[in-house]
């Protein structure tokens, strides 16, 4: 292959979005077949797909563009109608094209075998019924008796010519059923019973399957192991009722057309576009949207980062100028540093919007994923997705599809009833999957709402018990939080779907990871509502600096529900921890016990309170110094499994600072474990 890599991620990025425009546009053209907008828009996508693919010398892409490409154009001319079993095979076919294109991203060859979906492309071109490589075949070698074999396994081969050295030996025994004959399957079963009393049976065409749904003409084919003579196997299979004809020939591995040969001449029928040919096309489609592409540049996300760090460096230094123009009373600095502030708030600003991405990038395959999952489970869905132009920082938007996805499986899982029963009750026989986006503030509200069963806390209340899990005195919230817990499933039966209990925990750590929190809305037969709480960014945070002994903490701002300073009798003793009575009882977290660090018994300390999901807790500290806006900065190789710390930071006088990870240090205490009783 020509070295193409400087293309290649330009490339890459086309791709996915011809890939998706052709996903969003068969969904569509499925509920509006007749629809001339879409189907020109895909013909246009699979257009241009074809060219690049053909450019980049990507044979296996280019031949299934192009034959797909031949279908599109059949429907834009009404000569065919977009039926279930086209819109199948497309899917399938988009399907084989992602998986190319991403194994091209990882580094493979971008080959794939796609034999079979160009000879279904073909079927429908030509307005035949739509058959795999094998059926065809088969069908083609109906009307010849004395056809060849294909597709028989090397395997077999192997074996055929190790028994040889006992004694054995292979035929090819070609059976005719006569063509009045009702019982096909039948017939098959009984000529192969007669042959397994002669010897083994390697192989059948068609296959045991085909045969069995009677979905062949009237020839069948047996390669049969044995030390029988050919006689003795042709008599066995004529003497059975309604078999017309039989022909035994000794086996031969050199008449055997392999599978790799019909792909070979399948693959033909498909050639592409000659690459200098898919070039002119391709420069011909560029040239047309240049003045549209001159409005935007592609950055590489390593250069944002890259851009990111050197703003967070001024903006640490800016601190560090500030504060010692404070404690050096230098008048002279404050206009310059005025300016310098202002500045680089606006360079922070800027480097933030560039790092922007709408949400919508990872909600593009969710009509798809509730489509199939429609079809899996013989269920109906209705779709609704808003807010997707809400954006955040790229870094969170790539980490949020997999939540996003478990959510939302679940929710068709286990949420939406079945069509019949959602009936019984007067619900809409398809359930209603809402998706939401929306900015409140710095952060960023994402709710994934169905209209199904609800959690019923009764049943979460049994299934936690079965597990050793305390639920005594927990309220309906709690125990429907408890799905969260590792390992926690309701599910009477593991599905392909969901079951396993593999899912909600670690939805609930990877939002957490983010900086963000996840709530529960539920009620029985009206449904349930996760509620995802972000922060627009993962570099730049508000934060309240604190003081815990002598030394100073960061907390995220965005978790922080108050500061109280607690009065005599407001915090209590209990057995095994503290409780702040004030508005309910909320579990004390001492920081010096899980940071390991000395106990100050602080006469007047102060209380953070915090929000995790439903649960609060109140984390006990010296000091408050101020709020104040902060880098994050990682915390390097060797003190990346530390728990309790998610970052550092640098402040103005330079000292170094660690961030805070409060749900680390939620779990960490196991006066909070016992107070939530799990």
């Amino acid at each position: 292959m020509d070295d193409n890599s400087k293309y290649l991620e330009l490339f890459f990025e086309e791709s996915d979005e011809h890939i998706q425009s052709l996903n969003d546009c068969v969904l569509d053209l499925e509920s509006d077949p007749e629809n001339q907008e879409i189907i020109d828009d895909m013909f246009r996508s699979a257009h241009t797909l074809k060219g690049m693919a053909g450019t980049m010398g990507y044979d296996s892409l280019a031949q299934l563009t192009h034959k797909m490409e031949n279908v599109f154009d059949l429907l834009k001319k009404k000569i065919i109608k977009a039926d279930s079993r086209s819109i199948e095979l497309i899917f399938s076919c988009l399907d084989s094209i992602s998986a190319i294109v991403e194994d091209l991203r990882q580094g493979g060859e971008g080959v794939l075998d796609v034999a079979d979906l160009v000879v279904r492309l073909n079927a429908i071109s030509e307005g035949e019924q739509d058959v795999s490589v094998e059926e065809k075949t088969v069908a083609e070698s109906d009307d010849n008796f004395n056809s060849q074999l294909h597709f028989i396994d090397e395997s077999d081969v192997a074996v055929i010519e190790s028994a040889a050295a006992d004694g054995y030996q292979a035929y090819t025994v070609t059976i005719k059923i006569e063509e009045t004959s009702g019982m096909k399957n039948a017939r098959v079963f009984l000529v192969m019973s007669k042959l397994d009393q002669q010897g083994e049976v390697l192989h059948s065409e068609p296959n045991a399957e085909v045969l069995e749904n009677e979905d062949f003409g009237s020839i069948f084919k047996v390669v049969l192991l044995t030390q029988a003579d050919e006689e003795t196997l042709k008599e066995a299979a004529l003497n059975n009722s309604e078999i017309e004809d039989v022909l035994v020939k000794e086996f031969d591995s050199n008449d055997v057309v392999s599978e790799k040969e019909i792909e070979e001449k399948v693959v033909l029928e498909a050639k592409a576009v000659p690459v200098e040919e898919a070039k002119k096309e391709t420069v011909k489609k560029t040239a047309s949207k240049s003045t549209q592409s001159n409005q935007t540049v592609r950055v590489d996300i390593t250069k944002l980062d890259d851009f990111l760090n050197a703003v967070s460096e001024l903006l640490i230094y800016r601190t560090r100028l500030e504060s010692i123009s404070q404690d050096n009373e230098i008048k002279e600095m404050n206009e310059p540093l005025e300016q310098f502030a202002r500045i680089t708030t606006e360079l922070q600003d800027l480097v933030l919007k560039i790092r922007l991405q709408p949400v919508s990038t990872v909600m593009t395959n969710f009509p798809r994923m509730i489509r199939d999952l429609g079809n899996d489970l013989g269920k109906k869905y209705n779709l609704v997705i808003e807010g997707g132009e809400t954006e955040l920082d790229r870094t969170v938007v790539s980490e949020l599809g997999e939540p996003l996805i478990h959510l939302i499986r679940n929710a068709a899982d286990h949420g939406i009833e079945m069509p019949e029963d959602r009936q019984k009750i007067g619900k809409d026989p398809a359930g209603l999957i809402h998706i939401s986006a929306y900015q409140e503030g710095n952060r960023v509200v994402l709710t994934v709402r169905d209209d199904g069963k609800g959690l019923n806390p009764q049943a979460i209340k049994e299934s936690a018990e079965r597990k050793g899990i305390v639920t005594t005195g927990l309220s309906d919230l709690e125990l429907q939080h408890l799905i969260f817990h590792p390992g926690f499933s309701t599910a009477k039966e593991v599905t392909g779907i969901s079951g396993r209990g593999v899912g909600m925990d670690a939805v609930q750590q990877k939002i957490h990871s983010l900086g963000g929190t996840v709530e529960i809305i539920s009620a029985i037969n009206q449904g349930t509502t996760f509620k995802i709480n972000l922060p627009l960014t993962l570099s730049i945070i508000d934060s309240l600096l604190i003081k815990v002994g002598d030394s100073t903490f960061a907390i995220p701002r965005g978790i922080i529900e108050k500061v109280v300073s607690p009065g005599p009798g407001e915090i209590i003793q209990t057995y095994e921890n503290e409780i702040y009575t004030t508005g309910g009882a909320t579990p004390v977290i001492r920081l010096t016990e899980v940071l390991g660090m000395e106990e100050t018994n602080n006469p007047e300390p102060y209380l953070i309170i915090v929000k995790l999901g439903e649960n609060r807790f109140a984390l006990k500290i010296d000091d408050i110094i101020k709020q104040q806006e902060i880098v994050i900065k990682d915390l390097g190789k060797e003190l990346s499994q530390v728990n309790c710390y998610s970052g550092a930071t640098i402040l103005g006088n330079g000292e170094i600072v660690l961030i805070l990870d409060v749900t680390a240090i939620a779990n960490e205490s196991q006066g909070v474990q016992n107070a939530i009783r799990v």
